[in-house]
Order: structure tokens, then C-alpha cells, then sequence
């Protein structure tokens, strides 16, 4: 399926890499990104809002936007149900602007199948250290120790499947992260628009001979 120059910005890391930090601070920083916000069947956090961080659902709203196709991927971690609606493509599309994913390996594996490779810049961030990532996971205050233990397993699982991705990254300062990823889409913009360039004037002399 087509997506012309914008593209679907993939971001995947394992619980307490930092995705999410990384992905505000860059809707922050490119005003040509849009965040696709996910739904989801969890319970809102204190300090989120529902259509800025996540739209919450019940499950039984979940389910049935599912059946519907509403949905381009979605999956279920620690027992709730996330998914990436299509329509902010469609709005994405229409406002020219790249759309920025929020999601793990299995998701971006689906986006990939339906979309293609040549209409993505995916991304996956490692932690500096298994130890960080325990730090990290620890500092957050979310999960008692059983369920850290939990994450930390199951993060140990993902970050096998970096290979899928075209880009990776250590995120061992959040800042200079979200500098390497702006600078690897900014020089992906540049190749897009150079092929554009080349095909339009490459069309001019061909339709002139």
C-alpha cells in the first residue's frame, strides 16, 4: 500500500528502554511527526489522559473494534489488549506527515507484513545493560518485585528480535537518542525527496525526446 513521502516511524524497546520518553520528546522536537495514540483495555494511570497517551476501553469496546477491522495490529501484554487504529494513517496521510508508532516487535512485525518495508523507518532501542534496565524498571515505582522480575524476563525475549529492524540503538542518554533518531529521518526525508527530484526531471527530458 502506498504511503508516498510520509512514512510510518516505528519505535519498539523492551519494557524501561525508554520508547516513550524517546517518542514525546520527538513529537516535541519534528513538527512533520504525528504520534499514533493506541487503545487500550488498561486502567488509565494518574498521570495520563485519555486520548493523549492512550484511548482507554473497556475490553468488551476493545473486542468489538477488533471484529470490526478497526485495527491494524494489536496485542496483549500482562494481560491487556493495545492496538493501533488505522485512521491515524488516514490522517497522517492527509496532513502529509510521518506517523510515529509507540509499539513492540510483534506489532511492528504486522505493520511491516501489511505496509511494506519501503514505507517504514523502524527503530529498536536497547538498554546500555541488563542492570540498567532492572535500575530503570525499579526507578519507575509501577511494578512490585515479582512484577519486575516478570518484565525483565520477558524484555530479555524481545530484545532477540532486533535484527528485524533496520535501525539500533543504545539509549544510554535519552537525549542524544532522540538526536540519532531525528538526524537517520531527517537523512531518509533527504533521500525521498532527492528520488522525487530525479524522477520529475527525469520525466521532463524523457517526455521532451
Amino acid at each position: 500500500m502506498s504511503i508516498e513521502l510520509s512514512k510510518l516511524i516505528i519505535i519498539s524497546s523492551p519494557s524501561g528502554a525508554g520508547k516513550t520518553t524517546l517518542c514525546k520528546l520527538l513529537i516535541k522536537k519534528m513538527k512533520n511527526l504525528n504520534l499514533s495514540i493506541s487503545y487500550t483495555s488498561r486502567s488509565k494511570r494518574l498521570n495520563e489522559i485519555n486520548g493523549k497517551d492512550y484511548y482507554f476501553v473497556t475490553k468488551k469496546k476493545f473486542e468489538q473494534l477488533k471484529k470490526n477491522n478497526y485495527f491494524i495490529e494489536t496485542s496483549k501484554n500482562f494481560n491487556n489488549l493495545y492496538g493501533s487504529p488505522f485512521i491515524n494513517i488516514e490522517k497522517s496521510k492527509r496532513n502529509k506527515k510521518h506517523l510515529l508508532f509507540d509499539i513492540d516487535w510483534k506489532g511492528a512485525r504486522k505493520i511491516r507484513n501489511y505496509y511494506g518495508k519501503k514505507n517504514i523507518i523502524d527503530f529498536f532501542i536497547l538498554p546500555p545493560s541488563k542492570k540498567e534496565l532492572k535500575r530503570r524498571l525499579i526507578k519507575r515505582g509501577r511494578d512490585n518485585h515479582k512484577e519486575i522480575n516478570l518484565r525483565l524476563s520477558y524484555a530479555f525475549e524481545e530484545m532477540k528480535h532486533y535484527k528485524e529492524y533496520k535501525y539500533v540503538l543504545i539509549n544510554q542518554n535519552v537525549q542524544k537518542t532522540v538526536k540519532e533518531i531525528k538526524k537517520i529521518i531527517e537523512y531518509n526525508e533527504l533521500l525521498e525527496n532527492q528520488k522525487k527530484t530525479l524522477y520529475l526531471k527525469l520525466k521532463r527530458i524523457i517526455n521532451f525526446q
